[in-house]
C-alpha cells in the first residue's frame, strides 16, 4: 500500500500548542504560487500509483475555494486514485458553502474535522479560533454531503476538569461520526501548557471504554472507528508502507532493495519549497535491522499488535537479546501473545513509550 500526503501550510489562526508546520498567511499569491509548486512536484513523480491521499496542514479548508478546486482537479488528472482513500482536513470556521461545494465535485471520501473541544472556554485555552456551535454546524454539514467524517479532540487538556473532555466525547458521538481520533495533550514539543501536564494520561482507558460502549473500535492508541471505517491512511505509516510527501515539511518514506528503506523531507519554509519544489533534505537510509525494530514499535501502536510470523518472513529470525526483551515484558504484564500476534496489554499501552524503548538494541 502507498500513500501520498499534500501539506497546505497555510491557517487562519496559529493554536500555541500545534507543532506542525503552519503559517498565519492570508496572501492570495503566495498561496497560488504554492499550489502550482504542488502541482510541479505531483507531476515529477515516477510512480504515480496511489491507495490512499490525505491532504493535511495546516488548514486545507482555509485556502480559497478555486484554489482547492484547482490543486483537487490537477491532482486527480495526475495521479491513479481508482479505490483510492481520499481525506482532507478542515477546521470548523473554514467550512462553509463554497468549500462543501468543492468537495462535493469530487471523490472525496472523509473529511477531519479539527474540533479539540466541545467547551468555548477550553478553545479559547488552547489557542482554537471556532465556537463549539461552530464545530457541531460544520460537523452537521459534512454528514450531509454523504462523505465519511472523523472529528479530532484532545483530552487530559492542563488546568481543565476532566470532566469536560469526556462531555466533548460524548457530544462528538451523539453527532455519529463515522471516525474518532482522540489525543492525549503533548507538550513535549511546544511548551504550551507544560506546566499542568498530567503524565498519568488519567482519561486514556475512560475514553476507550466510552468509545467502545457507542461501537467504536479502537484500532490504533489514538483512533477509534466504526466497522469498516478505520483510516487505511493512518495505518499505513504505522504498517511500515511506503509514503510520498509533497509540499513544505512534508515527509516521505521510499521501500528499498534488502528491506532497507529511504527518509527524506522538505524543508519547513515556504517561499524556499516555491523556489524548488524538487529539492529533499535530511536524507537518511534505514537498515534493515533498524527498520525491523520500526515495525515492532510503531506496530505495537496497533490494537491488533503485530503479526510475528509476517514480520519474521520478511525480516528473518528475531535475535537472541530481541527474544529475550519482548519475553521480560510478557512477563512483565506489558505484552501478551495471540497466537501469531503480539501486542501491548492495557498496562502496555499506558506506558506506551518506556515499553517501545525497552525493546531497543
Amino acid at each position: 500500500m502507498r500513500g501520498l500526503y499534500i501539506h497546505i501550510p497555510f491557517c487562519a489562526g496559529l493554536c500555541p500548542y500545534c507543532n506542525f508546520y503552519s503559517e498565519k498567511n492570508n496572501d492570495i499569491s503566495l498561496q497560488e504560487k504554492y499550489i502550482d509548486a504542488l502541482l510541479l512536484e505531483i507531476s515529477a513523480i515516477n510512480n504515480k500509483v496511489f491507495d490512499t491521499v490525505y491532504i493535511g496542514g495546516g488548514t486545507p479548508s482555509f485556502l480559497p475555494f478555486n484554489l482547492l478546486d484547482k490543486l483537487l482537479n490537477k491532482t486527480l488528472s495526475l495521479i491513479d486514485y481508482k479505490g483510492v482513500e481520499w481525506t482532507i482536513e478542515a477546521n470548523p470556521e473554514s467550512v462553509d458553502d463554497n468549500f462543501l461545494s468543492v468537495i462535493k465535485s469530487y471523490p472525496v471520501s472523509r473529511l477531519s474535522l479539527g474540533v479539540q473541544s466541545f467547551d468555548d472556554e477550553i478553545l479559547k485555552l488552547l489557542g482554537r479560533i471556532h465556537s463549539s456551535k461552530k464545530a457541531e454546524t460544520a460537523a452537521e454539514k459534512i454528514l450531509s454531503t454523504g462523505r465519511q467524517l472523523n472529528m479530532d479532540m484532545i483530552y487530559d487538556i492542563p488546568y481543565t476538569d476532566n470532566k469536560k473532555s469526556i462531555e466533548t466525547l460524548k457530544k462528538i458521538i451523539s453527532i455519529n461520526p463515522h471516525h474518532i481520533s482522540a489525543y492525549s495533550y503533548d507538550s513535549s514539543d511546544t511548551g504550551y501548557l507544560k506546566e499542568g501536564v498530567d503524565e498519568d494520561n488519567t482519561l486514556f482507558e475512560e475514553v476507550e471504554k466510552i468509545c467502545a460502549d457507542y461501537r467504536y473500535l479502537k484500532y490504533e492508541t489514538s483512533n477509534f472507528a466504526k466497522e469498516g471505517f478505520h483510516s487505511r491512511h493512518n495505518c499505513l505509516y504505522w504498517q511500515g508502507e511506503e509514503y510520498t510527501g509533497i509540499g513544505a515539511a512534508a515527509h516521505s518514506m521510499v521501500l528499498l532493495e534488502e528491506n532497507k528503506r529511504k527518509r527524506y523531507n522538505h524543508k519547513e519554509n515556504i517561499k524556499e519549497y516555491i523556489d524548488n519544489p524538487y529539492f529533499i533534505d535530511n536524507i537518511e537510509i534505514i537498515s534493515a535491522e533498524d527498520a525491523l525494530m520500526e515495525d515492532i514499535i510503531f506496530g505495537l501502536r496497533m490494537k491488533k499488535g503485530i503479526n510475528l510470523d509476517t514480520l519474521q518472513k520478511k525480516f528473518g529470525k528475531f535475535n537472541k537479546s530481541l527474544l529475550n526483551k519482548i519475553n521480560n515484558n510478557i512477563a512483565n504484564g506489558l505484552l501478551e501473545k495471540d497466537g501469531i500476534w503480539l501486542k501491548a496489554t492495557l498496562k502496555g499501552s499506558l506506558m506506551l513509550e518506556s515499553l517501545s524503548c525497552s525493546l531497543l538494541p
